[in-house]
């Protein structure tokens, strides 16, 4: 996301350089950013796999909650050390997949008992991607115009969410609220990544390509969530 690094176009970016240089950088985002997917995976899987391992996540949530912040700020603080940089990545994505198994598990019992809705959502999440990637570079329209509505709007949906769960502490529940906010989710996130597509050859210099990674991986994990909620909430048996 693009609250992550620097937001205004710098002299010294990727756009600047060569051409070898801009696919280089390209090259080592999308391969980072592939391999924390598949990281983000290993981790949600291990998780499932291990039935004491995946209760004391559930019932530990907050010491999660912990870890998982504290890794990405180490990796945000050695996105530009070279070698530290991808190990520090690929910890926070395997982090996260362990971090995101609650979710996991709730939307499969929603779902009646069935991972097929995680998997669908994945898959649904996938094609968004690749579609408004290919879109993105296929116009070379420059997406900047909407870093403040993203902005806005994603400050709005976690005002909104904090709300929900005091809400829901008190034991009061608005009627589709959640299934609203993943809607609002779903198109915010889509339109991150077609942002940060579009920001990161802009405001991104040849060494941060681990930033690059980290912000369309966080575009298409919260994409992924809310989709999740979205396919769980319409199965709910």
């Amino acid at each position: 996301m693009a609250l992550l690094t620097q937001d205004r176009p710098i002299p010294s970016s990727v756009v600047s350089e060569d051409a070898e240089s801009r696919l280089s950088f390209l090259q080592k985002v999308y391969s980072l950013f592939l391999l924390g997917l598949a990281a983000a995976s290993a981790g949600a899987f291990l998780t499932l796999s291990n039935q004491a391992f995946a209760a004391a996540v559930l019932s530990h949530y907050i010491i999660g909650m912990v870890v998982y912040f504290g890794v990405f700020f180490l990796c945000m603080a050695v996105r530009k050390t070279p070698g530290v940089n991808i190990l520090a990545l690929l910890g926070f994505t395997f982090v996260s997949g362990v971090f995101i198994t609650p979710a996991l598990l709730f939307a499969a019992m929603q779902a009646g008992g069935s991972f097929g809705v995680v998997y669908e959502a994945a898959a649904i999440t996938g094609s968004i991607f690749i579609g408004l990637t290919a879109y993105t570079f296929i116009t070379r329209k420059d997406f900047s115009f909407l870093g403040g509505a993203v902005t806005i709007g994603l400050f709005a949906v976690l005002g909104l969410g904090l709300l929900l769960m005091v809400l829901s502490f008190f034991h009061v529940e608005i009627a589709g609220a959640n299934l609203a906010l993943a809607w609002v989710c779903s198109v915010l996130f889509s339109l991150f990544i077609l942002y940060d597509t579009s920001r990161i050859m802009r405001t991104h210099q040849t060494d941060e390509y681990v930033s690059g990674a980290l912000s369309l991986y966080l575009d298409f994990l919260n994409l992924f969530l809310a989709i999740l909620r979205i396919l769980s909430n319409s199965r709910r048996s």
